[in-house]
């Protein structure tokens, strides 16, 4: 009769090992968790940067502190009186090589990868299977009992149930947390997750787990403690060979896993049932975050909520299934009944709850499709009247558009794709999965396809709160008077006819302190948003801000409540606003549907193409962001928009970047462009922060940045909810001199659209500060929030790219002094 099971079949009945025994065996297995440590520590001593082959040696070096002491205790395990020590000793070598392969095939691979992913799935899985089956039949398991062993029996349905209702359990809190991104990248990770999860459970929770069941059965405890520590132990060799620090919370994250694939195991028989739970309890993480939240263990505390679920609900499940196979599955005929209806009630909660409360389906990617003909513009700068001139840049952007989007538009009907044409950069979006952009590629009239990254809602959203501030205002803040805006204001001029605006998180528009500027403010309780309003994300129909990073901003430029809160630059200046960015992430495409409706904005709901205004566009906007690559932008995306913008006559004021204090910080767009005006950020000392990112602007290194500098410290202003708080940032440097802009306008007229001459006033009314000594040439730290701490210890400013004296690349022209700079245009003449 052939057994079902390990307890079935004939066994040695091996003594317990000694006491000594056990000893070696924790001690290996604490080898088996410091080695790869230590060896890691080594390497980032005197390996700062580690090649093919200098991963190879670290890998060559695990196996041999790692194999070589295993063999000595298989070795000795041989000896009459050690044959209780076999079994674990046969485990400890086997798990050795295996980690070995394991590190070999990291160390050819990038991490995540899809080498990585394939080489687990063929060749560790091949070799789990050799050296799992080897340890087994040296361990004495018959040759037809190795599949029983390794768990291979056929799934039962009690377990498959089983582990459908831990996954429900388990992950409950992410449809609520969070939400699915690119359809394609899911598909990518549920692979690189099944990738990882296969070769472990064959290995650890098959092989490793059948050697010590098999040799002891009459302690099966023993058997699922000893797993479960070397399970812990091996996976601190994932820390090499790529410095992966974040491994010594493994043991930490896995302990609950491990119990649950030990508890499924001893319910169903086999390992297959696992490997899903596996699956899921990795990849559900990573499914329904964003990657690019920056510190999400701060900014999402709800989704670290869920992971905290993920552990404690995993080991809740541990206690129930052991509880459900000590005391119902023995006595309860219905056991597999009442194991169906558990999991069927949590899979209903789980879709409930997805789609009562979150938001189901994906989120994917789409992409540009940018042509090579760019609108020629260089005929505006001989029009004098500002209005004419914006007519004239829209018109010619509209013509180049119209005349060349026709052929890749029927491309897209036909191949019946949702999209979204512009023409401020002469582009179209693609409402569509990106793994389409090379269909278009090598249309006529292309330039190339760029994939625009999406940005997935939360149900539940936090905002870092910022600093404390006091709520009630007794006149202009310091930041205001340092800048001597208050002086311009005793001058009578307070940005009177200048309309700002802004693109960012969005803007609390029944603010106090914004309200009545608002341009679509008609009076109490009267609000008109048409021409003042866009969401580029959603489409809402009124101003609002899902952060706080807007309308903190905004209150810069022009707040005032009325009542002491003086927090604005420019309090006569009207606003409006357009939302970019959603939960603080934009794209190539938001950014450039903000610009485009500023150039001419059109009514809530309509047509950028047919109804746009260009006697309603703003004079100035204010750009508190910038685009990273991760957010789908190159050096070159954003600079037709920004040329064009310049070219109508509406000056773009950006900050210049929060990646101080190292030079050539000055990296994303649309800072790094010559035809912005880019903000550093000092404190109220007037000295340059750690944090305000500095030129010159690589690769060429010939562009000078910052442009200015203003204060960007412990700024006072408005934050939703009616209140007041203080942020730092070279975001709110920048609306300083987004307000200043409004007072020189305010002042004299004559000089709107007059970019260059604005600016050249802005320049030499400063403030100089001089920098003379030369930077060191540092490599970057690749620790944890080292930038950040980096800019908090920043040293005295050196001189970027040799520039010393001023202007440089840390200050630019010096910081801005809005009194002088308003007599100077009081002076000027075309």
């Amino acid at each position: 009769m052939t057994p079902k099971n390990l307890s079935d079949a004939p066994n040695p009945q091996l003594p317990l090992p000694s006491a000594l025994q056990f000893g070696l065996f924790g001690l290996m297995l604490g080898w088996l968790a410091v080695a790869p440590v230590l060896l890691q520590v080594v390497a980032a001593l005197l390996l700062p940067e580690l090649t093919l082959t200098g991963r190879l040696f670290l890998a060559l070096g695990l196996t041999l502190l790692l194999t070589l002491p295993a063999a000595g205790l298989a070795l000795l395990a041989r000896q009459k009186n050690w044959i209780g020590f076999k079994p674990l000793a046969l485990a400890l070598l086997a798990t050795a090589l295996y980690v070995s392969a394991a590190s070999l095939i990291r160390a050819i691979s990038e991490p995540g990868g899809s080498l990585e992913a394939i080489l687990n799935v063929l060749a560790l899985t091949l070799v789990a299977l050799l050296l799992g089956g080897l340890a087994l039949l040296a361990a004495g398991v018959p040759g037809w009992l190795l599949s029983h062993a390794f768990g291979f029996d056929r799934p039962t349905l009690t377990g498959g149930l089983a582990a459908l209702a831990i996954i429900a359990l388990i992950t409950l809190g992410w449809p609520v947390t969070g939400a699915l991104g690119d359809s394609w990248e899911a598909q990518m990770l549920l692979l690189r997750a099944f990738a990882a999860n296969l070769p472990e459970l064959i290995f650890f929770f098959g092989a490793v787990l059948g050697i010590i069941t098999f040799n002891f059965q009459h302690k099966k405890w023993l058997a699922a403690l000893v797993t479960l520590l070397i399970y812990l132990a091996a996976s601190l060799s994932q820390l090499l060979p790529h410095g992966d620090w974040w491994a010594l919370m493994r043991p930490l994250t896995l302990l609950p896993l491990g119990l649950l694939l030990i508890e499924l195991r001893a319910l169903s028989g086999g390992v297959w049932p696992g490997l899903f739970v596996a699956i899921a309890y990795r990849a559900a993480p990573l499914l329904f975050t964003d990657p690019r939240d920056e510190l999400p263990l701060l900014t999402q505390p709800w989704q670290s909520a869920a992971r905290l679920w993920l552990l404690i609900s995993a080991l809740a499940a541990v206690a129930l299934l052991w509880a459900g196979r000590q005391f119902l599955l023995p006595r309860a005929k219905n056991f597999g009944l009442i194991v169906a209806v558990s999991a069927l009630a949590l899979a209903l909660l789980w879709l409930g709850l997805w789609f009562g409360v979150g938001y189901p389906g994906f989120y994917n990617d789409g992409f540009l499709i940018i042509l090579s003909e760019q609108a020629d513009l260089s005929e505006a700068a001989a029009i004098a009247d500002p209005t004419a001139r914006r007519e004239f840049v829209r018109e010619r952007l509209l013509e180049t558009a119209r005349r060349t989007q026709p052929p890749v538009t029927q491309a897209l009907d036909a191949a019946g794709l949702a999209y979204r044409p512009f023409y401020l950069i002469n582009m179209i979006r693609v409402d569509a999965s990106h793994r389409h952009m090379n269909e278009f590629a090598s249309l006529p009239g292309v330039a190339r396809v760029l994939r625009n990254p999406n940005v997935r809602p939360y149900p539940i959203t936090f905002n870092l709160p910022y600093g404390n501030a006091p709520q009630t205002g007794s006149g202009a803040g310091w930041n205001i008077a340092q800048v001597n805006a208050d002086k311009v204001w005793a001058q009578g001029i307070t940005g009177q006819g200048i309309v700002i605006a802004g693109q960012d998180t969005g803007y609390e528009m029944t603010h106090p302190a914004l309200l009545t500027h608002f341009r679509g403010y008609t009076g109490p309780g009267q609000i008109d948003a048409n021409f003042n309003w866009r969401d580029a994300w959603d489409n809402s129909p009124a101003p609002f801000d899902d952060d706080q990073h807007g309308t903190h901003t905004m209150g810069t430029m022009v707040g005032d409540d009325g009542g002491g809160n003086q927090i604005g630059m420019a309090p006569g200046a009207q606003w409006i606003g357009c939302r970019n960015m959603r939960r603080g992430i934009g794209n190539p495409a938001s950014y450039t549907d903000c610009m485009e409706f500023f150039l001419a904005p059109y009514p809530v709901g309509g047509n950028p193409f047919t109804d746009g205004d260009v006697t309603q566009a703003p004079h100035v906007i204010n750009n508190s962001w910038g685009c990273p690559d991760y957010e789908g932008c190159d050096a070159a995306v954003l600079e037709p928009a920004a040329a064009a913008l310049r070219a109508a006559g509406i000056m773009m004021v950006v900050s210049a970047g929060n990646d101080g204090p190292a030079c050539e910080t000055v990296l994303d767009p649309p800072a790094r462009y010559d035809d912005v005006f880019s903000v550093g950020a000092v404190d109220d000392a007037g000295e340059i922060t750690g944090f305000s990112s500095r030129g010159p602007v690589p690769p060429n290194d010939t562009l000078l940045k910052p442009d200015i500098a203003a204060p960007g410290a412990a700024i006072r202003s408005s934050v939703p909810g009616g209140a007041y708080a203080l942020a730092d940032g070279t975001s709110m440097a920048g609306p300083h001199v987004t307000g200043l802009v409004a007072l020189i306008w305010s002042a004299n007229p004559a000089l709107i659209g007059r970019i260059d001459a604005t600016e050249d006033i802005i320049r030499q009314s400063a403030r100089p500060t001089v920098v003379n000594d030369s930077c060191a040439v540092a490599v970057p730290s690749t620790l944890p929030l080292a930038a950040e701490l980096e800019a908090v210890n920043a040293p005295a400013p050196c001189a970027c790219g040799g520039v010393t004296g001023a202007p440089n690349n840390v200050f630019g022209w010096g910081q801005i002094d809005a009194l002088r700079a308003v007599q100077m245009a009081q002076n000027y003449k075309p």
